[in-house]
């Protein structure tokens, strides 16, 4: 045989999968990832309204699922001064699988005397809760 282009099955080159194969895995993620988003979305209002119903203490969402479901603005009252703060709680170090709740434990109001008591969650907002008034004004 000469020197020419042989064919030799199986050495054919790997070529990129159809459009519509694309186009159908694309549809997959996207729908996998807006039922992820909608479930997240679901546990976020359970909570805040399992708190507004003064039964918030009974579990918490992840800060993963908060954040995923665009609810990153943890609001957190004091009892001692009756103040009310916001946390952006992608800004925290801590694991993404650790709850809502967890993080009280490492709060305490700045604006308290001595030992501050310990804060109360009030719910996860999508932007900066409005500012509540006192309830001594």
């Amino acid at each position: 045989m000469g020197r020419g282009w042989q064919y030799t099955v199986g050495a054919m080159p790997e070529h990129d999968p159809p459009r519509s194969q694309e186009l159908a895995a694309r549809k997959r993620t996207d729908a996998a990832d807006k039922a992820a988003r909608d479930e997240a979305v679901r546990v976020v209002e359970q909570w805040n309204a399992a708190i507004a119903a003064g039964r918030g203490a009974l579990w918490s969402p992840t800060i993963r699922c908060a954040v995923l479901a665009g609810t990153p603005w943890l609001d957190v009252y004091c009892p001692g001064c009756k103040t009310s703060r916001a946390i952006d709680i992608r800004t925290l170090d801590r694991h993404p699988l650790a709850s809502v709740g967890s993080l009280v434990l490492g709060l305490r109001c700045s604006w308290c005397p001595g030992l501050a008591p310990m804060p109360a969650l009030a719910g996860l907002h999508a932007s900066l809760p409005t500012i509540r008034q006192s309830e001594t004004a």
